[in-house]
């Protein structure tokens, strides 16, 4: 993977009124393919997601995230609609529906901001509210 990007990712679930936060800085891949972005990042012990890749692919206000390797998934996030996918993990699969309540995408070739705040519920549990925010400045030659 190309790394040209510095990419943060702040989020926070809440889960039986307690809320969890979390913050990873990364290096990653940053790039314009058309009318798409992409942001591509590798896991580690820390995330939960060692030996998995992250891709997001921004178009309009629609922003898709698969992750490939050792746990597979894709979710979709498009303001006030649901897409239920489905996750794989080492201990088998989940269904997963994920809620989008807002977004904001601000990017351009140099990077930019996404805001997402959403619900996921997995094989139709009680929805579980989460907020992540991304910052993504590209580093280096092209920058």
């Amino acid at each position: 993977m190309e790394t040209n990007a510095l990419i943060t990712l702040s989020g926070n679930q809440t889960v039986d009124g307690e809320n969890d936060v979390y913050e990873l800085t990364t290096l990653g891949s940053y790039i314009k393919k058309g009318d798409k972005y992409y942001i591509s990042y590798e896991g580690t012990e820390l995330t939960g997601y060692e030996g998995t890749t992250t891709t997001l692919k921004i178009k309009d206000n629609c922003v898709s995230m698969i992750r490939f390797g050792s746990s597979t998934s894709q979710m979709i996030f498009e303001k006030e609609k649901k897409y239920v996918g489905y996750y794989d993990t080492p201990f088998g699969g989940l269904s997963v529906g994920v809620t989008t309540n807002s977004m904001r995408v601000d990017i351009d070739e140099n990077g930019g901001e996404i805001e997402l705040d959403y619900m996921v519920e997995l094989n139709n549990s009680m929805p579980v509210h989460n907020g992540l925010h991304l910052t993504i400045r590209k580093v280096g030659k092209d920058a």
